[in-house]
């Protein structure tokens, strides 16, 4: 068995984390055994994420997955966050240890590798509550708190927020700019427009009354037609501080949740308008959580059909552009 880490394949793998947009906020300096995080500024929604807080989350999904994939492959992670006070960009800081007698757990591989943003409609079967708790508690353990939103006056919640959020979003044509330049896969970025359901498909896309759509319509078929309206289990990823590692940790927690989900055949969507604006974020923060923490990213939680066409990979940046030594 090989002493040096498989460099270049653990890198390859954590970019497969999910980020807003798809916009792979990411640059990754390797050296020797020390791997480096850094934020890609340059990739920032300026006008949906003016704060970078949906870059940082991405960043932060982006550790996990280096983590989780490490540890996969029989190796320790020890890790900094935020290793240089004076640099926010500088993400953290991953030195590589041989964990002697582990061996690869393809499991975790398999699901990093399954792992999609699934914009369709979830069906009507309801999320047991033992499930959704077992989803939060994973997330809390990485260093946010992930809480279940539950009741159906919370959920309305959210939805009215999301929406109120969308229409203020939406009236900015900036705005509408950038979202419409990042729903094309563009130099392995970007949203494809066949990962985007159809103009009034259930549940996504422009034209549908989903409180959840945000995308113009794309070409995805969603055909399912149920009775039962879908059944949206919510949870809420959440800090008690608003800095910059703070959003670091939720990511993780992000991710956590979201590979844990993948191995149970769970769709997650994530859902970051209502925490983009500050008007709906402040409200999200008093009326939700009761002021006793910051809201990150919401998570949607739900099934999927078992009959439907499976996804293909978002694409995905060269690795020698986001990787140097």
């Amino acid at each position: 068995m090989s002493e040096d880490p498989p460099l270049r394949e653990i890198v390859q793998l954590a970019c497969r984390a999910p980020s807003v947009h798809n916009t792979q906020p990411w640059r990754w300096r390797v050296r020797g055994p020390d791997i480096d995080l850094f934020a890609d500024y340059r990739r920032q929604l300026v006008y949906a994420d003016p704060a970078r807080r949906d870059l940082m989350v991405s960043c932060g999904a982006a550790l996990h997955h280096l983590q989780v994939v490490v540890a996969a492959l029989g190796w320790s992670a020890r890790v900094r966050r935020m290793p240089d006070a004076a640099d926010e960009r500088h993400v953290a800081r991953v030195h590589l240890i041989r964990s002697r007698g582990l061996p690869a757990d393809p499991a975790v591989l398999k699901a990093v590798a399954a792992r999609r943003t699934d914009r369709r409609r979830p069906t009507s079967w309801p999320v047991p509550e033992e499930r959704l708790n077992s989803l939060a508690a994973i997330g809390t353990s990485w260093g946010a708190q992930v809480l279940p939103v539950t009741g159906e006056l919370s959920k309305a919640k959210l939805q009215r927020l999301t929406r109120r959020a969308a229409t203020i979003q939406g009236s900015n044509p900036r705005y509408i700019e950038e979202l419409d330049a990042w729903t094309h896969a563009s130099q392995g970025a970007g949203v494809p427009r066949e990962h985007v359901p159809e103009r009034g498909a259930p549940g996504s896309g422009v034209g549908s009354d989903s409180p959840y759509a945000r995308f113009p319509a794309g070409t995805l078929a969603d055909p399912v037609r149920e009775v039962e309206p879908a059944e949206d289990a919510m949870l809420v990823v959440c800090t008690s501080s608003d800095d910059a590692i703070s959003r670091v940790r939720a990511g993780e927690a992000m991710s956590a949740v979201w590979l844990h989900a993948t191995q149970e055949n769970l769709s997650i969507l994530p859902l970051s308008q209502a925490v983009e604006v500050e008007e709906t974020r402040r409200d999200l923060h008093n009326e939700v959580l009761g002021g006793l923490a910051f809201p990150q990213v919401l998570l949607r939680v739900g099934w999927l059909p078992l009959v439907r066409d499976e996804l293909p990979p978002t694409p995905r940046r060269p690795l020698d552009e986001v990787m140097t030594s």
